[in-house]
Formats: structure tokens, sequence, C-alpha cells
């Protein structure tokens, strides 16, 4: 029993007494997950707000007045009403397809006296046509809010004329246009929603593996002294383990991002996804990113690997950094779209979140790409310069 409290003692007292352990094994784990799930409820409540004070553009023909003072005095959304033969049908649709038009609602002419005629010989029920586009969250969200007031509008004539709830007109039986949308984009936002979170997580994944093993690892088992001994200059020897981890990280992100790729069609079942609507030009790309991406990941990894004394201090250290990391990853399930300020793409790996999904659904743009990709080169080369000054320090290299 003694020589268990000893040990437990010594244990125990090497933790306690080191106050970077205390820091990141005891309080580190605690405030990541806090500031992650926080985080993660603020972004969902955002975008939540974000769509439901969006000002709907709707469009419409015959609407009868009884429906649209309803919906104008529902204080929940804003509305903005626009008349059918404002625009050619096509431009309609087309306004549809892009998102700058939300819903076209249209009854047919003469609809208010057609349904007070319910009761009269060969009556036939009337047809009311809608259209939207569920690739856009903006028209998906007002589409179901509309309907909602449709329906109610309905249901109110049936019960007052019948007594009972009965459809007073159907919706969309013989509509074409239901449903206008780009399926390919819709696709590739399927695959935006949950690849670029995936991505991240596993670039870091893989240079968390191999990142504190090859440099503090080193540091812990005395080795690097071995190498700094040697003639090769310490910002050689830098250089060229951040060109090793960054090429092992790239191979094993690769990997798991097309088992990943191919699986997603599998996973999501119920959604029709097909992984070849992108060509040669969106794979390049992609692959453009992985690479200035790892390069920045192994960069950050290797960095503190260099300044930790112990690979358990250098993992719980890049820990912190793994969880922002997924944050930066989930924020891009809810948003659904690439950022359109340039500025964004300044930012470390939020840049490359935003340039994945900005591939993924079709909507690369050139300079987003270019201040991605020259941002990460920056970085990398501040990293580097970092990592070869801590290899120049002797109480760094060699503390205990």
């Amino acid at each position: 029993m003694n020589n268990i409290l000893t040990v437990f003692k010594k244990e125990f007292y090497r933790v306690m007494s080191d106050k970077r352990l205390i820091f990141t094994a005891i309080f580190l784990p605690g405030l990541a997950i806090y500031l992650m799930y926080s985080f993660m409820g603020n972004a969902i409540g955002n975008q939540v707000d974000e769509v439901e004070s969006h000002t709907i553009i709707l469009y419409t023909e015959n609407m009868p007045d009884t429906l649209r003072d309803q919906i104008v005095g529902d204080d929940q959304r804003d509305v903005e009403f626009h008349d059918f033969d404002d625009m050619p049908y096509d431009d309609i649709k087309a306004g549809i397809l892009e998102g700058d038009i939300d819903v076209l609602i249209r009854f047919p002419e003469n609809f208010e006296t057609t349904i007070s005629q319910y009761d009269q010989p060969g009556y036939v029920v009337p047809e009311v046509m809608t259209s939207y586009n569920p690739g856009e969250r903006y028209s998906n969200s007002a589409y179901y809010y509309l309907l909602s007031h449709l329906n109610a509008y309905g249901f109110d004539i049936s019960y007052d004329r019948l007594g009972e709830d009965m459809f007073a007109f159907h919706t969309d039986l013989t509509n074409p246009d239901h449903i206008i949308m780009d399926e390919q984009r819709a696709s590739g936002q399927s695959f935006a929603m949950l690849l670029p979170m995936l991505i991240v997580m596993f670039l870091f994944s893989g240079a968390m593996t191999i990142g504190p093993d090859s440099i503090a690892g080193e540091k812990e088992r005395g080795t690097i002294a071995t190498l700094l001994v040697t003639p090769i200059k310490r910002g050689e020897l830098a250089v060229g383990k951040v060109m090793s981890l960054s090429i092992i990280a790239l191979m094993s992100a690769t990997s798991s991002f097309i088992g990943i790729f191919l699986s997603l069609p599998m996973l999501m079942q119920g959604e029709e996804l097909d992984a070849n609507i992108y060509g040669v030009g969106e794979y390049l790309s992609i692959f453009g990113v992985l690479l200035a991406t790892v390069l920045v990941i192994v960069g950050l990894v290797s960095a503190i690997s260099a300044y930790a004394k112990s690979i358990k201090e250098a993992s719980m250290m890049i820990l912190p950094l793994y969880f922002l990391s997924v944050i930066v990853g989930v924020s891009s399930m809810f948003s659904g779209e690439a950022a359109t300020n340039p500025l964004m793409y300044l930012v470390p790996i939020y840049s490359s979140v935003n340039m994945l999904i900005g591939i993924m659904t079709f909507e690369i743009v050139p300079l987003h790409f270019l201040l991605m990709v020259i941002s990460s080169v920056v970085y990398v080369a501040i990293l580097i310069f970092i990592i070869n000054k801590l290899f120049q320090s002797e109480k760094v290299m060699f503390s205990k």
C-alpha cells in the first residue's frame, strides 16, 4: 500500500507542479467544449434568425385580398408582394432558380367567384399553383411559411361553408413548375454540408497523429540532440520535417476524402447524390485547397510540438486548435453557402472551408481562391520562421 501511495504522490505532484499541464489537462478540455458548443448554438441561432428576418420576395397572380391581408397581418415574417404581370414568367422562374425570388403563387382567374359556386352542378375544384426552390434556404423557408397561410385560408373557407375540414381547392396537382431547382447545385450543397468539416478534421487528425511524435517525441527521447549536432542547419531540419509531415498528412487526408466522398451517397440514403457531378477542374481545385490547408495545419502543429516538452503536452496544446477547426467546419453545415467577403479568405482554415463550399456548389470565385492560396503561403512562411527560431533556442530544444 505504501508503494502505491508513493507512486500516486509522485505522479500527482508531477502534473500538479507543472502549470502548463494543469491548464492543458484539467481546465482546457472543459473550456474547449464550452466554447465549441456555445459557438455551435450561436451559429444555429444566427442562421435561424437570418432566415426568419429575411424579407420574402413573393410574386402572385390573382391572389384573393383575404389571403393577402392574412399574410400581411402576420407579423412573424416580412413579405414583399409583386404582381405576376410585372415580369415575364420565364424571368420569374429564373429569379427563383438564382435565389432572387423566393416564391410564386398563382390563382386561377375569378378564383373567389369559382369557389363560391362549390354547390353548383359540375363544379370543378380549382387548382392553385406554387413555385419555389428547395435548394435555396430562403425560398424553402418562405414556401412553407406561405403554404401554412394558404392551407389555413383553404380550411377556413371549407369549414365556413361545409362545417368540416375539406379542401376548397387543390395545390400543385398538375403544376410542372412547382419545384424550380438546379439539381447539380443542390447535390453540391449536400456534399458541401459535410465534406468541408470532415476534410478539415481529417487534415488535423493526420497532422496530430505524426506531428508531436516527430518533434516533441524526439525531444522527449533525447534523439533531437543528435540531429542538432550534425552539419545540417537547424532551419533546414525544420523545413525538412514540415515538408515530410505535410506530405504524410496530405496522403492521409486524401485517402479519407476519397473514402468519405464515395460513401456519402450511401450514408445519406433518400437523397439522390451523384459524385460524378464534379469534373477534373473541381477535383484539382479541391486538391489545391487540401495542399494549402495541410501546410498551414502542419506548420501550426510543428510549431507547438517544437515548443512542447513532451508528446503528451504537445497533443494537449494542439487540442484547442483541433476543436477550433471543428467549430469552423460545423459552421459550414448551417450556412450552405461560401462567404462573399474577400477578406474572409485571408483567415486560415476558415478560408479553406469556404473555398471547399464554393467549389462543391460550383460557385468558385478566382479571386477568393487566389487569396486563400497566397494567405496560406504567407502563414506557412511565418510558421516556418517561428519553428526555425524555436529550433535555434537551446532552452526550448533541451527543456525537460
